[in-house]
């Protein structure tokens, strides 16, 4: 009797938690909030609260940039959230709205979501790294151009820079050659 007892004090406890979360919907509007860190900011914050459940995801609405982001939590933690937005932004960001409303759907594991972040994060940056060893292999080939080009020169410099001082060479030897002629030295 004492055991069920204690389950059912568990499980009430357990309810009474589950009803303290909240959860809310929040739409953030500008003409700059995609591709400013908003949504990292935001998960950075949701962290910091201790909060379990939190998504976002950036959309347009009307030609017009929008994130929505998703918050469960307890009333303490949906405030504090709240009051973070009202407040605080990334640094490029340009926000022009921002509306909070109850949710009532489905709000992802923050682990899960910052999984998620990463994978995106990833697929973004392997195309860049993509294309930077694309640049990179066309400047070593032009590179190698480059100094195939420069290897030639100079080849085709020492060649011209010999032939002219041969010649000079020659120039002088005979000069020193009618020098000696007309002073009477024997060459």
């Amino acid at each position: 009797m004492e055991m069920v007892s204690s389950t059912a004090k568990a499980i009430s406890t357990l309810m009474q938690i589950n009803d303290t979360s909240m959860k809310i919907k929040t739409k953030i509007i500008g003409n700059k909030v995609h591709d400013v860190g908003y949504r990292v900011f935001l998960l950075r914050k949701a962290l910091e609260l201790g909060v379990e459940r939190f998504n976002a995801y950036n959309t347009n609405e009307n030609g017009v940039q929008v994130l929505i982001s998703f918050l469960d939590g307890d009333n303490d933690q949906i405030l504090a959230f709240k009051d973070y937005i009202r407040n605080n932004k990334p640094e490029n960001a340009e926000v022009s709205d921002t509306i909070f409303e109850d949710y009532a759907g489905y709000v992802i594991g923050i682990v899960d979501y910052m999984h998620l972040i990463q994978v995106e994060q990833l697929s973004k940056g392997i195309p860049a790294i993509l294309s930077i060893d694309r640049k990179q292999d066309r400047m070593l080939e032009k590179q190698d151009q480059t100094r195939t080009e420069i290897s030639s020169e100079i080849r085709e410099l020492r060649r011209d820079l010999r032939s002219y001082l041969d010649e000079k060479l020659l120039k002088i030897e005979n000069d020193i050659f009618q020098i000696k002629a007309k002073i009477g030295l024997k060459a």
